[in-house]
């Protein structure tokens, strides 16, 4: 993968040392699923998988079922995200409201969607509650495709799409 940073055009600077909004990365990847190694790589999830298969904490130090429909989720305490954003359980509702506004978050695989009715609260600022009206025994699997982002991601110019204003389909 080739990427890329172009410099300050106000400035002159071709060195690529002066960053902001007019910043281009460009990426060069004939693979399909690009945006695969992108997400992966500049956005976190509540857990993780490890080589064999288990789920694994991340941005959720812990989970557990209260009953059979509310997953109650502990957030890793002083989490920062790439851009020396702060992380806690407001970021996380915050991710899980826009993207259920979406109408197909996983294109892929659209078994990874959580249903409609699934809501999220934050308790405070490390506890969130999921509700899963009926039950859904792949929720925590669910949790490793639910991508969390700063709200860089869902404020600035570069994600959203200016026809739909959008960033649906921007991972």
């Amino acid at each position: 993968m080739d990427t890329h940073a172009t410099g300050d055009p106000a400035t002159g600077d071709p060195g690529g040392t002066t960053w902001g909004a007019h910043n281009t990365v460009t990426v060069v990847d004939p693979s399909p699923v690009n945006w695969l190694s992108i997400t992966w790589n500049t956005m976190e999830e509540a857990n993780r998988v490890d080589h064999d298969g288990i789920g694994q904490p991340s941005l959720a130090e812990s989970w557990r079922w209260l009953d059979a429909e509310t997953l109650e989720l502990k957030m890793r305490s002083h989490a920062v995200y790439q851009d020396g954003e702060p992380y806690d359980a407001k970021m996380f509702k915050l991710g899980f409201d826009k993207v259920q506004e979406w109408t197909n978050p996983h294109p892929p695989g659209a078994f990874l969607n959580f249903a409609r009715d699934v809501t999220c609260e934050a308790v405070d600022d490390a506890t969130i509650r999921m509700r899963f009206p009926g039950g859904d025994s792949a929720a925590v699997m669910k949790l490793r495709g639910m991508h969390l982002p700063s709200t860089r991601f869902w404020n600035e110019w570069g994600f959203i799409d200016p026809k739909t204003g959008s960033a649906e389909g921007h991972w």
